[in-house]
């Protein structure tokens, strides 16, 4: 796909299967999908669609049986100095290489708060790891340096050293334009202290204090906030949120929601969020990807999706929540089931469920087209014609 819209992330035609004692699962099928830069972009899709592996293997977090086959996963770099733009491949990274991008250029927060915290180690440190692996806290360490003895002088005007202090915060800011390499200790402290801005930053009550305590001693909503402030502390480009509020109760659900498009704003970054509930895409996101069985098969506005679908599976995804304003005894549903991806259907993976379903279906796989103007969908027998 090509938009004349700056792109941040481009799946391309991505094949992914699990090698299992049962036979190979063809998990990904040819997914594709783009987010453009400042976007929040919801993936949907009944379970099993493919759409946490795909977030895993934009991450490259897919592990043995798992493995990528083939398809581009397209990352559109812009150097913050410059404003260039760089295309990294992540399918063809090496191991090592996914380092820099992993936790730098593309977060994720997943589904459930109380298992992914390392419940052994601090909130703080936990956060102050990411940040230590991938900023140059150098600048940091002086200023923080300079604080200190700054506020030494402040709480201490007649102290016979501060003749001695007022020389070593010269000495420091002398070397604020070239900052030396921080020893461990130094560096550890201004991670935390950099930990903290971003407890503030998720609207997190009393991060000084949070950041001494354990995952067990938060309550699901604070724990939730302490895995966003993890995933943006170095302000990532794509921040993908698998489930991320699935957990909650709905009053902290709600709050996670709108405090992720806040923090969108904030820094910059694009999100994808993965969810089962289309309330919670018609509340956060500005444009949809509907998957079915490893792929996609409607990409478009969010408004203009739930105005008027084009694809069978999407109408009957919207037909099949309930509205308050409708008075049913049964909600419409899809008939049949989800496929055996050890033995997909032949052509659309949908047309066994499919009350539009030609011949054509049966023998061909329908291509991800514009069908509209910034409207995607891969069916032969769309729902407008």
């Amino acid at each position: 796909m090509t938009m004349s819209d700056e792109l941040v992330l481009n799946v391309k035609e991505l094949y992914l299967n699990f090698y299992t004692y049962e036979g190979v699962v063809k998990a990904l099928d040819g997914v594709n999908m783009f987010l453009r830069r400042g976007d929040t972009m919801g993936v949907v899709g009944e379970t099993g669609c493919g759409k946490s592996v795909t977030a895993k293997s934009i991450l490259r977090l897919v592990e043995a049986p798992g493995k990528i086959e083939s398809g581009e996963i397209l990352l559109y770099d812009k150097d913050k100095e410059t404003d260039e733009i760089h295309e990294i491949d992540i399918a063809k990274l090496r191991p090592e290489e996914m380092l820099e991008i992993r936790g730098n250029k593309i977060s994720i927060v997943f589904q459930d708060p109380a298992t992914y915290p390392n419940p052994v180690f601090r909130v703080g440190d936990q956060i102050a790891e990411v940040i230590e692996l991938h900023q140059d806290l150098s600048l940091d360490v002086l200023n923080m340096k300079i604080a200190k003895l700054e506020l030494m002088l402040s709480e201490n005007l007649a102290s016979e050293n501060r003749a001695e202090i007022e020389e070593k915060i010269n000495y420091y800011r002398q070397q604020l334009d070239d900052p030396p390499t921080p020893d461990k200790k130094s560096k550890r402290e201004a991670a935390k202290l950099k930990a903290i801005e971003m407890l503030k930053m998720v609207r997190m009550p009393a991060p000084e204090q949070v950041v001494n305590q354990y995952p067990h001693e938060l309550s699901g909503g604070m724990r939730q906030r302490a895995l966003i402030a993890g995933s943006l502390a170095c302000n990532p480009s794509i921040l993908i949120c698998d489930e991320a509020t699935t957990a909650l109760d709905v009053t902290v659900q709600a709050q996670v929601l709108m405090l992720l498009n806040q923090l969108k704003k904030e820094i910059g970054s694009s999100i994808i969020v993965i969810t089962h509930d289309m309330g919670v895409v018609a509340e956060t996101c500005n444009w949809v990807n509907v998957m079915y069985a490893g792929t996609t098969v409607e990409s478009c506005a969010t408004l203009e999706l739930f105005e008027k679908p084009i694809h069978p599976y999407t109408a009957g995804l919207l037909t099949a929540v309930p509205k308050l304003h409708e008075d049913r005894e049964r909600l419409p549903q899809i008939r049949g089931t989800v496929p055996n991806l050890i033995t997909p259907p032949s052509g659309c993976r949908f047309h066994p469920r499919c009350d539009y379903a030609t011949k054509i279906c049966e023998e061909k796989k329908p291509l991800l087209e514009e069908q509209k103007p910034g409207h995607w969908v891969a069916c032969h027998n769309p729902l407008d014609n």
